[in-house]
């Protein structure tokens, strides 16, 4: 089948009558050699009578992956004129490439991959998030790759990545699933990275069956991973911590309870219930004095980053007002996280850094132990219109339940349960919003905790599939 692909160059192309793709134009990395391509076989048929190729796959990348003969833009035109057309693509598009998948767009994203809310957009308007009524932020960084899956059915997979945040707040507000893996099974060459100690590419989809295949095929023979986890690595013990849980939204909740008792029943064991702040003021490494966690890590998660960010895009923003004679464009969130890092010390950075990587261990040596799977919530379980005025910048600290797998660089997987309904203020009628559960558990478990939540969902009759448009649900 490659054989007939032509891979040597890019074009636009246009789809036609009868094709399943919507009104292109699109960027066709993998088509055939003609203007335009034949509708690609559907990756749920193909993919499961498939035990190498994932043959006509349709994915969307987020525009911050390397394509080779297109610019990777960060949805900044300042960025996009300075940087030239990329020549090679990163390895990790090149493999979903290798294995017969078509890259049929790339897709908008925060500018410069960090906080842009709805209203804050200059250069390129917000995706637009297609749940509910329509009017829903779209959430996180990685909006565009997430709402394209929840939008279009003849898109399989998004890729798009994660830092604090970028691909699970999409996939809770989007209503997909999103599978963030364990740090260093991905190669990011290629990747636009700001931070790479958080950064992994991630991807998203509508059908949970669907995503062992994925990730078996994508991360490879990855040394990260365990090849043939058995029961022992993921599902021996539930962790609920209650410094994050229960919601303040009771129907949240309740969903989110509902899901818990479904992992107790699939798993014949209950839940433990404990504190994360209690559990290091117990046992918190002696060389550390501070006995609460939460303000140990209340600047350390972002500042230290910040300030290594600034140093990455220094050459960008030089080399800019050289060539051009002029600054380059960067939204007003950049500039207020640049003016906070200029404050921070060389030594204060290393300091958070630090703290950061003693949090890690003891995460490691306390949390994560085999077997281990930890339950988290993800965002609020409320409405978040594209109109909200955007809250004043502030740091977000390294104690939020979206730090943890990050810091502990553990794989996590974010999965829409059901929904719960609201009177938009938009439509001024009943809306559905989609509510998200996330699992986390020890580095290199990825595939048995992908199996984990297929299996619960299914045991607990909750969607193992999710439908395009307003509601999860179809309709």
């Amino acid at each position: 089948m490659l054989s007939l692909w032509n891979t040597a160059e890019s074009r636009f192309v246009e789809s036609k009558d009868g094709c399943i793709l919507s009104p292109g134009p699109y960027i066709a990395h993998r088509g055939r050699n003609s203007t335009t391509p034949s509708p690609p076989i559907l990756f749920e048929q193909s993919c499961r009578q498939s035990l190498i190729l994932c043959p006509g796959a349709t994915i969307l990348v987020k525009d911050m992956f390397d394509i080779a003969g297109t610019k990777t833009t960060l949805c900044n035109r300042a960025w996009t004129e300075y940087h030239p057309v990329a020549t090679q693509t990163a390895p990790c598009i090149q493999r979903l490439q290798d294995l017969g998948a078509w890259i049929v767009g790339k897709t908008r994203l925060n500018a410069m991959v960090i906080r842009e809310k709805t209203m804050e957009c200059v250069e390129f308007l917000a995706p637009y998030n297609p749940r509910g009524d329509g009017y829903q932020t779209s959430s996180g960084s990685s909006s565009g790759s997430c709402a394209g899956v929840a939008a279009y059915p003849w898109v399989d997979f998004a890729i798009g990545s994660d830092t604090n945040g970028s691909c699970r707040k999409p996939a809770y507000w989007n209503g997909c699933f999103a599978v963030r893996p364990t740090h260093g099974v991905l190669d990011t060459s290629g990747v636009a990275s700001f931070c790479p100690f958080y950064d992994v590419p991630t991807f998203f989809g509508r059908d949970v069956s669907l995503l062992r295949k994925f990730a078996t095929l994508w991360y490879g023979d990855s040394e990260r991973l365990i090849k043939q986890p058995t029961r022992s690595a993921v599902g021996t013990r539930i962790l609920y911590p209650t410094d994050y849980l229960p919601t303040q939204n009771a129907g949240q909740t309740r969903l989110i309870h509902s899901f818990v008792k479904d992992l107790e029943s699939l798993l014949g064991i209950k839940r433990t219930e404990l504190s994360l702040a209690d559990m290091w003021r117990e046992s918190k490494p002696d060389s550390v004095e501070e006995t609460d966690l939460a303000e140990y890590l209340k600047t350390a998660g972002t500042l230290p980053y910040y300030k290594d960010a600034v140093q990455i895009a220094k050459d960008f923003v030089d080399g800019y007002k050289q060539k051009f004679d002029k600054a380059a464009f960067l939204h007003r969130d950049l500039r207020w996280r640049w003016e906070m890092a200029d404050n921070v010390t060389p030594e204060e950075r290393d300091e958070g850094w630090e703290r950061i990587y003693t949090y890690r261990k003891w995460l490691l040596d306390n949390v994560f132990l085999e077997g281990t799977v930890l339950v988290l919530p993800v965002d609020e379980g409320k409405p978040s219109y594209r109109d909200d005025p955007p809250p004043p910048f502030g740091l977000l600290g390294g104690f939020s339940p979206l730090y943890v797998s990050p810091i502990a660089g553990t794989p996590k997987i974010t999965a829409p349960i059901s929904e719960i309904s609201y009177h938009s203020q938009i439509s001024q009628r009943e809306e559905p919003l989609p509510i998200s559960v996330s699992l986390a558990s020890a580095p290199g478990t990825d595939l048995a905790l992908v199996d984990l939540m297929h299996k619960t969902l299914e045991h607990g009759k909750k969607p193992v599939k999710v439908q395009t448009g307003r509601s999860i649900f179809g309709g």
